[in-house]
Protein backbone atom coordinates (compact mmCIF):
# COMPACT_ATOMS: atom_id res chain seq x y z
CA UNK A 1 0.00 0.00 0.00
CA UNK A 2 2.85 2.40 0.73
CA UNK A 3 3.46 4.85 -2.10
CA UNK A 4 6.46 7.12 -2.71
CA UNK A 5 4.79 8.95 -5.59
CA UNK A 6 5.01 12.36 -3.92
CA UNK A 7 8.35 11.86 -2.17
CA UNK A 8 10.67 13.20 -4.94
CA UNK A 9 8.63 16.37 -5.25
CA UNK A 10 8.49 16.79 -1.47
CA UNK A 11 12.25 16.39 -1.14
CA UNK A 12 12.92 18.84 -3.98
CA UNK A 13 10.83 21.51 -2.29
CA UNK A 14 12.26 20.89 1.18
CA UNK A 15 15.88 20.97 -0.02
CA UNK A 16 16.03 24.73 -0.71
CA UNK A 17 14.19 25.34 2.57
CA UNK A 18 16.94 23.50 4.45
CA UNK A 19 19.60 25.40 2.54
CA UNK A 20 17.83 28.66 3.40
CA UNK A 21 17.76 27.70 7.07
CA UNK A 22 21.47 28.50 7.26
CA UNK A 23 24.84 26.93 7.77
CA UNK A 24 26.16 25.19 10.86
CA UNK A 25 27.37 28.41 12.50
CA UNK A 26 23.89 29.91 12.22
CA UNK A 27 22.38 26.82 13.82
CA UNK A 28 24.86 27.06 16.66
CA UNK A 29 23.88 30.70 17.27
CA UNK A 30 20.19 29.77 17.30
CA UNK A 31 20.76 26.99 19.82
CA UNK A 32 22.74 29.43 21.96
CA UNK A 33 19.69 31.72 21.97
CA UNK A 34 17.56 28.81 23.19
CA UNK A 35 15.85 27.99 19.90
CA UNK A 36 14.92 24.47 18.82
CA UNK A 37 16.06 23.57 15.31
CA UNK A 38 14.03 20.91 13.47
CA UNK A 39 16.43 18.37 11.94
CA UNK A 40 14.11 15.58 10.83
CA UNK A 41 13.98 15.62 7.02
CA UNK A 42 10.32 14.55 7.15
CA UNK A 43 9.39 18.06 8.33
CA UNK A 44 10.15 21.61 7.15
CA UNK A 45 13.21 23.07 8.94
CA UNK A 46 11.16 25.19 11.34
CA UNK A 47 12.93 27.09 14.12
CA UNK A 48 10.94 27.09 17.36
CA UNK A 49 11.52 29.63 20.13
CA UNK A 50 9.47 30.60 23.18
CA UNK A 51 9.79 33.94 24.95
CA UNK A 52 9.75 33.97 28.76
CA UNK A 53 6.21 35.40 28.64
CA UNK A 54 5.02 32.29 26.77
CA UNK A 55 4.78 33.65 23.21
CA UNK A 56 5.73 30.82 20.85
CA UNK A 57 7.63 31.69 17.65
CA UNK A 58 7.75 29.36 14.64
CA UNK A 59 10.17 30.62 11.99
CA UNK A 60 10.73 29.16 8.54
CA UNK A 61 13.33 30.80 6.32
CA UNK A 62 12.42 30.72 2.61
CA UNK A 63 14.50 32.63 0.08
CA UNK A 64 12.26 32.12 -2.96
CA UNK A 65 10.91 35.72 -2.99
CA UNK A 66 11.80 38.78 -0.83
CA UNK A 67 8.59 38.71 1.20
CA UNK A 68 7.56 37.50 4.63
CA UNK A 69 4.19 36.34 5.98
CA UNK A 70 3.11 36.77 9.59
CA UNK A 71 0.39 34.71 11.27
CA UNK A 72 -0.60 35.34 14.90
CA UNK A 73 -3.07 32.78 16.27
CA UNK A 74 -4.77 33.17 19.65
CA UNK A 75 -6.45 30.19 21.28
CA UNK A 76 -9.71 32.05 21.74
CA UNK A 77 -12.83 31.63 19.66
CA UNK A 78 -16.55 31.71 20.01
CA UNK A 79 -16.40 28.59 22.17
CA UNK A 80 -14.84 30.82 24.85
CA UNK A 81 -17.75 33.28 25.04
CA UNK A 82 -19.64 33.20 28.32
CA UNK A 83 -23.41 32.59 28.29
CA UNK A 84 -25.10 35.87 27.44
CA UNK A 85 -21.89 37.18 25.82
CA UNK A 86 -21.75 35.17 22.58
CA UNK A 87 -20.06 36.88 19.65
CA UNK A 88 -17.39 38.64 21.71
CA UNK A 89 -14.50 36.85 20.00
CA UNK A 90 -15.70 37.93 16.56
CA UNK A 91 -16.55 41.46 17.67
CA UNK A 92 -13.13 41.91 19.25
CA UNK A 93 -11.50 40.80 16.01
CA UNK A 94 -13.19 43.82 14.40
CA UNK A 95 -12.01 46.07 17.23
CA UNK A 96 -8.39 44.94 16.89
CA UNK A 97 -8.08 47.15 13.80
CA UNK A 98 -9.18 50.32 15.62
CA UNK A 99 -5.70 51.26 16.74
CA UNK A 100 -3.78 51.83 19.95
CA UNK A 101 -2.88 54.70 22.27
CA UNK A 102 -0.64 56.10 19.52
CA UNK A 103 -2.22 54.77 16.31
CA UNK A 104 -5.61 56.17 15.20
CA UNK A 105 -5.50 58.74 18.02
CA UNK A 106 -4.84 62.50 17.94
CA UNK A 107 -4.35 62.59 21.72
CA UNK A 108 -5.14 59.56 23.82
CA UNK A 109 -5.22 61.19 27.28
CA UNK A 110 -8.11 63.43 26.20
CA UNK A 111 -9.67 60.68 24.10
CA UNK A 112 -9.65 58.29 27.06
CA UNK A 113 -11.91 60.60 29.06
CA UNK A 114 -14.29 60.98 26.12
CA UNK A 115 -14.42 57.20 25.60
CA UNK A 116 -15.39 56.78 29.24
CA UNK A 117 -18.31 59.17 28.66
CA UNK A 118 -19.34 57.13 25.61
CA UNK A 119 -19.33 53.99 27.77
CA UNK A 120 -21.42 55.61 30.50
CA UNK A 121 -23.98 56.79 27.93
CA UNK A 122 -24.07 53.38 26.20
CA UNK A 123 -24.60 51.45 29.43
CA UNK A 124 -27.49 53.72 30.39
CA UNK A 125 -29.11 53.13 26.99
CA UNK A 126 -28.63 49.36 27.18
CA UNK A 127 -30.16 49.29 30.65
CA UNK A 128 -33.26 51.12 29.44
CA UNK A 129 -33.55 48.99 26.28
CA UNK A 130 -33.35 45.85 28.44
CA UNK A 131 -36.42 46.78 30.47
CA UNK A 132 -39.67 44.93 29.82
CA UNK A 133 -41.36 48.26 28.95
CA UNK A 134 -38.76 50.89 28.05
CA UNK A 135 -39.98 54.50 27.94
CA UNK A 136 -39.88 55.89 24.36
CA UNK A 137 -39.02 59.41 25.52
CA UNK A 138 -36.24 58.11 27.75
CA UNK A 139 -34.86 55.99 24.91
CA UNK A 140 -34.78 58.99 22.60
CA UNK A 141 -32.92 61.05 25.20
CA UNK A 142 -30.39 58.29 25.91
CA UNK A 143 -29.74 57.68 22.21
CA UNK A 144 -29.03 61.38 21.76
CA UNK A 145 -26.66 61.32 24.74
CA UNK A 146 -24.75 58.40 23.18
CA UNK A 147 -24.62 60.07 19.76
CA UNK A 148 -23.30 63.32 21.30
CA UNK A 149 -20.66 61.44 23.31
CA UNK A 150 -19.52 59.50 20.24
CA UNK A 151 -19.32 62.69 18.18
CA UNK A 152 -17.07 64.29 20.79
CA UNK A 153 -14.80 61.22 20.87
CA UNK A 154 -14.67 61.11 17.07
CA UNK A 155 -12.90 64.46 17.02
CA UNK A 156 -9.76 62.76 18.39
CA UNK A 157 -9.76 59.79 16.00
CA UNK A 158 -7.26 59.65 13.15
CA UNK A 159 -9.50 57.65 10.81
CA UNK A 160 -8.11 54.39 9.36
CA UNK A 161 -4.52 55.25 10.29
CA UNK A 162 -3.74 51.61 11.05
CA UNK A 163 -4.73 50.53 7.52
CA UNK A 164 -2.91 53.46 5.91
CA UNK A 165 0.34 52.57 7.67
CA UNK A 166 0.17 49.02 6.36
CA UNK A 167 -0.70 50.19 2.85
CA UNK A 168 2.40 52.37 2.85
CA UNK A 169 4.47 49.41 4.05
CA UNK A 170 3.30 47.39 1.02
CA UNK A 171 0.98 44.93 2.75
CA UNK A 172 -0.65 42.04 0.97
CA UNK A 173 -3.50 39.87 2.28
CA UNK A 174 -3.95 41.69 5.59
CA UNK A 175 -6.91 40.05 7.27
CA UNK A 176 -8.27 38.50 10.42
CA UNK A 177 -10.60 35.59 11.08
CA UNK A 178 -12.61 34.22 13.98
CA UNK A 179 -13.68 30.60 14.30
CA UNK A 180 -15.23 28.54 17.04
CA UNK A 181 -11.72 27.65 18.24
CA UNK A 182 -9.33 30.52 17.51
CA UNK A 183 -8.79 34.06 16.28
CA UNK A 184 -6.07 34.78 13.74
CA UNK A 185 -4.36 37.86 12.30
CA UNK A 186 -2.40 37.62 9.05
CA UNK A 187 -0.43 39.88 6.71
CA UNK A 188 2.40 39.61 4.19
CA UNK A 189 5.01 42.34 3.74
CA UNK A 190 8.25 42.99 1.89
CA UNK A 191 11.06 41.23 3.76
CA UNK A 192 12.68 44.52 4.81
CA UNK A 193 9.56 45.43 6.84
CA UNK A 194 10.23 42.85 9.55
CA UNK A 195 10.95 45.35 12.31
CA UNK A 196 8.02 47.56 11.28
CA UNK A 197 5.65 44.63 11.79
CA UNK A 198 7.17 43.90 15.20
CA UNK A 199 6.69 47.51 16.31
CA UNK A 200 3.08 47.80 15.08
CA UNK A 201 1.80 44.41 16.24
CA UNK A 202 3.44 44.43 19.65
CA UNK A 203 1.78 47.81 20.20
CA UNK A 204 -1.58 46.47 18.96
CA UNK A 205 -1.68 43.53 21.36
CA UNK A 206 -0.23 45.38 24.33
CA UNK A 207 -2.05 48.69 23.96
CA UNK A 208 -5.26 48.12 22.00
CA UNK A 209 -7.89 50.88 22.33
CA UNK A 210 -11.47 49.85 21.62
CA UNK A 211 -12.66 53.05 19.98
CA UNK A 212 -15.84 53.22 17.86
CA UNK A 213 -17.08 50.12 19.69
CA UNK A 214 -20.82 50.71 19.40
CA UNK A 215 -20.64 51.60 15.72
CA UNK A 216 -18.71 48.39 15.08
CA UNK A 217 -21.22 46.46 17.17
CA UNK A 218 -23.95 47.83 14.88
CA UNK A 219 -21.96 46.60 11.86
CA UNK A 220 -21.82 43.10 13.36
CA UNK A 221 -25.53 43.19 14.20
CA UNK A 222 -26.28 44.08 10.58
CA UNK A 223 -24.04 41.19 9.50
CA UNK A 224 -26.13 38.98 11.78
CA UNK A 225 -29.37 40.21 10.14
CA UNK A 226 -27.97 39.56 6.67
CA UNK A 227 -26.98 36.05 7.76
CA UNK A 228 -30.57 35.35 8.77
CA UNK A 229 -31.52 35.81 5.11
CA UNK A 230 -28.75 33.47 3.90
CA UNK A 231 -30.13 29.91 3.53
CA UNK A 232 -26.67 28.35 3.73
CA UNK A 233 -25.82 30.05 7.01
CA UNK A 234 -29.27 29.24 8.35
CA UNK A 235 -28.77 25.55 7.57
CA UNK A 236 -25.44 25.38 9.38
CA UNK A 237 -26.69 27.31 12.38
CA UNK A 238 -29.74 25.09 12.71
CA UNK A 239 -27.57 21.97 12.50
CA UNK A 240 -25.17 23.08 15.24
CA UNK A 241 -27.83 24.42 17.60
CA UNK A 242 -29.69 21.13 17.42
CA UNK A 243 -26.73 18.73 17.38
CA UNK A 244 -25.09 20.33 20.43
CA UNK A 245 -27.34 20.49 23.46
CA UNK A 246 -24.74 21.33 26.12
CA UNK A 247 -21.37 22.19 24.58
CA UNK A 248 -20.83 25.83 23.45
CA UNK A 249 -20.27 24.68 19.85
CA UNK A 250 -24.04 25.20 19.60
CA UNK A 251 -23.55 29.00 19.62
CA UNK A 252 -23.03 30.79 16.29
CA UNK A 253 -19.62 32.43 15.91
CA UNK A 254 -21.19 35.77 15.09
CA UNK A 255 -23.26 35.56 18.30
CA UNK A 256 -26.96 35.68 19.12
CA UNK A 257 -28.70 38.95 18.36
CA UNK A 258 -30.01 39.35 21.92
CA UNK A 259 -26.45 39.00 23.22
CA UNK A 260 -24.94 41.34 20.63
CA UNK A 261 -27.25 44.23 21.45
CA UNK A 262 -26.27 44.01 25.14
CA UNK A 263 -22.48 43.74 24.68
CA UNK A 264 -20.50 46.69 26.04
CA UNK A 265 -17.04 48.06 25.47
CA UNK A 266 -16.32 47.00 29.05
CA UNK A 267 -17.17 43.39 28.11
CA UNK A 268 -14.82 43.51 25.11
CA UNK A 269 -12.03 45.08 27.14
CA UNK A 270 -12.33 42.34 29.79
CA UNK A 271 -12.32 39.69 27.04
CA UNK A 272 -9.15 41.24 25.63
CA UNK A 273 -7.43 41.30 29.02
CA UNK A 274 -8.44 37.68 29.68
CA UNK A 275 -7.48 35.94 26.44
CA UNK A 276 -5.12 38.21 24.49
CA UNK A 277 -2.01 37.13 26.35
CA UNK A 278 1.36 36.03 24.94
CA UNK A 279 1.03 32.64 26.63
CA UNK A 280 -2.20 32.12 24.64
CA UNK A 281 -0.64 32.84 21.23
CA UNK A 282 1.63 31.43 18.53
CA UNK A 283 3.39 33.59 15.94
CA UNK A 284 4.51 32.00 12.66
CA UNK A 285 6.98 33.95 10.50
CA UNK A 286 7.57 32.43 7.06
CA UNK A 287 9.65 33.94 4.28
CA UNK A 288 12.88 35.73 3.47
CA UNK A 289 14.08 36.32 7.03
CA UNK A 290 17.01 35.36 9.24
CA UNK A 291 15.67 33.39 12.23
CA UNK A 292 18.25 34.90 14.58
CA UNK A 293 17.09 38.42 13.67
CA UNK A 294 13.42 37.46 14.12
CA UNK A 295 14.14 36.14 17.63
CA UNK A 296 16.12 39.22 18.66
CA UNK A 297 13.44 41.61 17.38
CA UNK A 298 10.68 39.57 19.03
CA UNK A 299 12.54 39.78 22.34
CA UNK A 300 12.97 43.53 21.89
CA UNK A 301 9.34 44.31 21.06
CA UNK A 302 7.24 41.50 22.57
CA UNK A 303 9.11 40.58 25.77
CA UNK A 304 7.34 43.32 27.77
CA UNK A 305 3.93 41.90 26.83
CA UNK A 306 2.60 40.71 30.16
CA UNK A 307 1.97 37.02 30.72
CA UNK A 308 -1.44 36.27 32.29
CA UNK A 309 -3.13 33.46 34.13
CA UNK A 310 -5.56 31.95 31.66
CA UNK A 311 -9.02 30.85 32.81
CA UNK A 312 -10.09 27.24 33.14
CA UNK A 313 -11.74 26.09 29.93
CA UNK A 314 -13.37 22.83 30.91
CA UNK A 315 -16.64 23.52 29.13
CA UNK A 316 -19.69 21.31 29.53
CA UNK A 317 -18.98 18.05 27.75
CA UNK A 318 -21.59 17.13 25.15
CA UNK A 319 -23.49 14.06 26.41
CA UNK A 320 -23.98 11.15 24.00
CA UNK A 321 -26.84 11.73 21.60
CA UNK A 322 -29.53 9.09 22.08
CA UNK A 323 -32.08 9.89 19.40
CA UNK A 324 -32.16 10.88 15.77
CA UNK A 325 -32.94 14.56 15.27
CA UNK A 326 -34.75 15.65 12.09
CA UNK A 327 -35.49 19.32 11.51
CA UNK A 328 -37.14 21.11 8.59
CA UNK A 329 -36.33 24.75 7.82
CA UNK A 330 -38.73 26.52 5.48
CA UNK A 331 -37.13 29.14 3.29
CA UNK A 332 -37.65 30.54 -0.18
CA UNK A 333 -34.62 28.82 -1.67
CA UNK A 334 -33.68 25.63 -3.44
CA UNK A 335 -33.85 22.53 -1.21
CA UNK A 336 -30.73 21.22 0.50
CA UNK A 337 -29.66 19.23 3.53
CA UNK A 338 -27.01 19.26 6.22
CA UNK A 339 -26.31 16.11 8.22
CA UNK A 340 -24.10 15.69 11.27
CA UNK A 341 -22.78 12.72 13.28
CA UNK A 342 -20.87 13.34 16.50
CA UNK A 343 -17.17 12.49 16.22
CA UNK A 344 -14.84 11.60 19.14
CA UNK A 345 -12.46 14.54 18.67
CA UNK A 346 -8.80 14.79 17.72
CA UNK A 347 -7.56 13.12 20.89
CA UNK A 348 -9.17 9.83 19.85
CA UNK A 349 -7.41 7.72 17.17
CA UNK A 350 -10.77 7.00 15.52
CA UNK A 351 -10.61 10.52 14.04
CA UNK A 352 -8.17 9.31 11.37
CA UNK A 353 -10.57 6.62 10.19
CA UNK A 354 -13.27 9.30 9.90
CA UNK A 355 -10.88 11.57 7.99
CA UNK A 356 -10.14 8.75 5.54
CA UNK A 357 -13.85 7.99 5.31
CA UNK A 358 -14.69 11.59 4.43
CA UNK A 359 -12.07 11.69 1.68
CA UNK A 360 -13.29 8.42 0.18
CA UNK A 361 -16.85 9.70 0.13
CA UNK A 362 -16.35 13.16 -1.30
CA UNK A 363 -12.85 14.14 -2.44
CA UNK A 364 -12.83 14.67 -6.19
CA UNK A 365 -14.62 13.20 -9.17
CA UNK A 366 -13.56 9.65 -8.34
CA UNK A 367 -15.15 9.86 -4.88
CA UNK A 368 -18.20 7.74 -4.13
CA UNK A 369 -20.61 10.63 -3.68
CA UNK A 370 -19.66 12.25 -6.97
CA UNK A 371 -19.39 9.01 -8.94
CA UNK A 372 -22.68 7.56 -7.69
CA UNK A 373 -24.95 10.43 -6.57
CA UNK A 374 -23.93 13.34 -8.79
CA UNK A 375 -22.73 11.73 -12.02
CA UNK A 376 -24.21 8.23 -11.83
CA UNK A 377 -27.78 8.45 -10.51
CA UNK A 378 -27.88 12.24 -11.06
CA UNK A 379 -29.74 12.62 -7.78
CA UNK A 380 -27.64 15.47 -6.37
CA UNK A 381 -26.24 18.78 -7.55
CA UNK A 382 -23.44 18.27 -5.04
CA UNK A 383 -22.61 15.99 -2.11
CA UNK A 384 -19.63 16.71 0.15
CA UNK A 385 -18.42 15.87 3.63
CA UNK A 386 -16.01 16.94 6.36
CA UNK A 387 -14.72 14.93 9.29
CA UNK A 388 -14.55 17.71 11.93
CA UNK A 389 -16.91 20.69 11.94
CA UNK A 390 -17.34 23.31 13.43
CA UNK A 391 -14.09 22.93 15.36
CA UNK A 392 -11.10 20.82 16.39
CA UNK A 393 -10.47 21.75 20.02
CA UNK A 394 -13.35 19.58 21.22
CA UNK A 395 -15.34 16.66 19.78
CA UNK A 396 -17.48 18.05 16.97
CA UNK A 397 -19.34 16.66 13.94
CA UNK A 398 -18.70 14.63 10.84
CA UNK A 399 -20.85 16.62 8.41
CA UNK A 400 -22.45 15.85 5.06
CA UNK A 401 -23.90 18.56 2.84
CA UNK A 402 -25.91 17.92 -0.30
CA UNK A 403 -28.63 19.32 -2.52
CA UNK A 404 -31.06 17.40 -4.76
CA UNK A 405 -31.15 17.80 -8.50
CA UNK A 406 -34.74 18.45 -9.68
CA UNK A 407 -37.09 16.67 -9.68
CA UNK A 408 -35.48 14.63 -6.89
CA UNK A 409 -36.15 15.37 -3.22
CA UNK A 410 -34.01 15.86 -0.12
CA UNK A 411 -35.34 12.54 1.18
CA UNK A 412 -34.06 10.74 -1.91
CA UNK A 413 -30.64 12.32 -1.47
CA UNK A 414 -30.60 11.43 2.24
CA UNK A 415 -31.40 7.80 1.41
CA UNK A 416 -28.73 7.67 -1.27
CA UNK A 417 -26.13 9.15 1.09
CA UNK A 418 -26.98 6.59 3.77
CA UNK A 419 -26.80 3.78 1.19
CA UNK A 420 -23.21 4.80 0.39
CA UNK A 421 -22.35 4.84 4.09
CA UNK A 422 -24.03 1.48 4.68
CA UNK A 423 -21.96 0.00 1.84
CA UNK A 424 -18.79 1.12 3.61
CA UNK A 425 -20.02 -0.43 6.84
CA UNK A 426 -20.37 -3.81 5.13
CA UNK A 427 -17.66 -3.64 2.48
CA UNK A 428 -14.32 -2.01 3.35
CA UNK A 429 -12.88 0.47 0.86
CA UNK A 430 -10.40 -0.78 -1.71
CA UNK A 431 -6.65 -0.33 -1.17
CA UNK A 432 -6.68 1.91 -4.26
CA UNK A 433 -9.21 4.28 -2.66
CA UNK A 434 -7.14 4.56 0.50
CA UNK A 435 -3.92 5.05 -1.45
CA UNK A 436 -5.56 7.84 -3.44
CA UNK A 437 -6.48 9.64 -0.22
CA UNK A 438 -2.89 9.45 1.08
CA UNK A 439 -1.45 10.64 -2.23
CA UNK A 440 -3.88 13.56 -2.34
CA UNK A 441 -3.00 14.47 1.23
CA UNK A 442 0.72 14.41 0.48
CA UNK A 443 0.15 16.52 -2.64
CA UNK A 444 -1.70 19.09 -0.54
CA UNK A 445 1.28 19.26 1.84
CA UNK A 446 3.59 19.93 -1.08
CA UNK A 447 1.34 22.69 -2.41
CA UNK A 448 1.23 24.19 1.07
CA UNK A 449 5.02 24.59 1.04
CA UNK A 450 4.72 26.96 -1.91
CA UNK A 451 2.63 29.52 0.00
CA UNK A 452 4.21 31.54 2.81
CA UNK A 453 0.84 32.63 4.17
CA UNK A 454 -0.78 29.19 3.86
CA UNK A 455 2.15 27.49 5.55
CA UNK A 456 2.24 30.12 8.29
CA UNK A 457 -1.44 29.54 9.03
CA UNK A 458 -0.92 25.78 9.17
CA UNK A 459 2.06 26.04 11.52
CA UNK A 460 0.47 28.51 13.95
CA UNK A 461 -2.97 26.90 13.98
CA UNK A 462 -1.65 23.37 14.51
CA UNK A 463 0.64 24.51 17.31
CA UNK A 464 -1.92 26.59 19.14
CA UNK A 465 -5.00 24.40 18.69
CA UNK A 466 -3.63 20.86 18.32
CA UNK A 467 -0.42 21.31 20.29
CA UNK A 468 2.10 20.46 17.56
CA UNK A 469 3.09 22.44 14.46
CA UNK A 470 4.08 19.13 12.81
CA UNK A 471 0.52 17.82 13.08
CA UNK A 472 -0.31 18.00 9.34
CA UNK A 473 2.80 15.97 8.47
CA UNK A 474 2.13 13.39 11.18
CA UNK A 475 -1.39 12.76 9.86
CA UNK A 476 0.10 10.92 6.87
CA UNK A 477 1.72 8.40 9.21
CA UNK A 478 -1.60 7.86 10.99
CA UNK A 479 -3.43 7.37 7.69
CA UNK A 480 -0.87 4.79 6.58
CA UNK A 481 -1.54 2.75 9.73
CA UNK A 482 -5.19 2.30 8.78
CA UNK A 483 -6.48 -0.93 7.31
CA UNK A 484 -9.62 -1.12 5.13
CA UNK A 485 -11.56 -2.79 7.94
CA UNK A 486 -10.77 0.19 10.23
CA UNK A 487 -12.82 2.40 7.93
CA UNK A 488 -15.80 0.05 8.04
CA UNK A 489 -15.50 -0.15 11.83
CA UNK A 490 -15.52 3.67 12.13
CA UNK A 491 -18.54 3.92 9.83
CA UNK A 492 -20.43 1.36 11.89
CA UNK A 493 -19.48 2.99 15.19
CA UNK A 494 -20.34 6.61 14.44
CA UNK A 495 -22.89 6.58 11.60
CA UNK A 496 -25.85 5.42 13.66
CA UNK A 497 -29.39 6.79 13.75
CA UNK A 498 -29.18 7.83 17.39
CA UNK A 499 -25.99 9.82 16.63
CA UNK A 500 -27.52 11.64 13.66
CA UNK A 501 -28.88 15.17 13.27
CA UNK A 502 -30.25 16.20 9.88
CA UNK A 503 -31.62 19.55 8.72
CA UNK A 504 -33.69 19.87 5.55
CA UNK A 505 -34.10 23.17 3.73
CA UNK A 506 -37.54 23.20 2.14
CA UNK A 507 -39.46 25.77 0.18
CA UNK A 508 -42.52 27.12 2.06
CA UNK A 509 -45.75 25.38 1.25
CA UNK A 510 -47.88 27.43 -1.14
CA UNK A 511 -51.09 28.67 0.45
CA UNK A 512 -54.15 27.96 -1.67
CA UNK A 513 -56.31 31.07 -2.06
CA UNK A 514 -59.51 30.92 -0.02
CA UNK A 515 -58.20 28.27 2.39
Amino acid sequence: MKSLAMLPCLLLLCAPLRAAAGAGDDMTKLKTLGATVEKDAKFPPVISYTLKNGLRLLILEKKFVPTVSFTMIFKVGNVDGRPGKTGLAHLFEHMAFKGTRTINSAGFEKEKLLLEKVETAAKALIAEESKASPEPAKLQELRKNLADAEKAADALIVKDEYWKIYNELGESGMNAMTSTDYTGYVVSLPANRLQAWMIIESDRFKNAVLREFYRERSVVMEERRMGESDPNRLLWETLFTNAFAAHPYHNPTIGWMDDLKRLTRTDADQFFKTFYAPNNATLAVVGDVKPEEVIKLAEKHFASWEKRTLPERNYTKEPPQKSEKRISVFFKAKPALRMGFHNPGYWNPDIYGLLMLSEILSNGKTSRFYRNLVEGKQLALYANSGHSTPGDRYPSLFVILAAPKAPHTVEEVENAVMEEIDKLKKEPPTPWEMEKVINNYEAALVRQLESNSGLGMSLAQNQQILGDWKFDWKVTDELRKLKPEDISRAAGKYFTRDNKTIVFLREPETQVEGK
